[in-house]
């Protein structure tokens, strides 16, 4: 497995497709995240790895990558993206901050779940352990 590109999800598909229709073999990893990221922003964070299966391929897909930039006529502003197929992977958070990240898009989704009640039942649980401890 080669890496050709890592791109916005709706990219790397239609790169993913093209590949698909030249013959080539190609597949996506690092899906976007779950129904969270609806609820907290700071998992919204998506991208697509495209990876080639096979090495002798690898150029091939970097040609149809770079006609797809290069194809004006899709409409397409590639200018503003600033990708290429040579660029790094772009950086994940680490461990912890996605731990942290997914505990309070947790606290979050349950806080919408149960509503102003949830609230409620949470700030006296914490005002009762505070205060009402001994």
């Amino acid at each position: 497995m080669e890496k050709l590109a890592t791109l916005p999800p709706v990219i790397a598909l239609r790169l993913l497709d093209l590949l698909h229709d030249a013959g080539i073999s190609a597949e996506t990893t690092d899906m976007a995240p779950g129904v969270a990221a609806a609820v907290y922003p700071g998992l919204l964070d998506a991208t697509l790895t495209v990876w080639v299966a096979n090495a002798e391929d690898l150029e091939a897909g970097r040609e149809i990558f770079e006609a797809m930039q290069s194809d004006s006529g899709d409409g397409f502003d590639w200018s503003e993206c600033g990708i290429s197929a040579e660029e790094d992977e772009p950086p994940r958070p680490t461990a912890v901050k996605f731990a942290k990240r997914k505990r309070n898009a947790n606290l979050i989704l349950l806080l919408l779940w149960f509503g102003p009640a949830g609230l409620l039942i949470l700030l006296v649980t914490v005002l009762l352990f505070l205060f009402g401890g001994g």
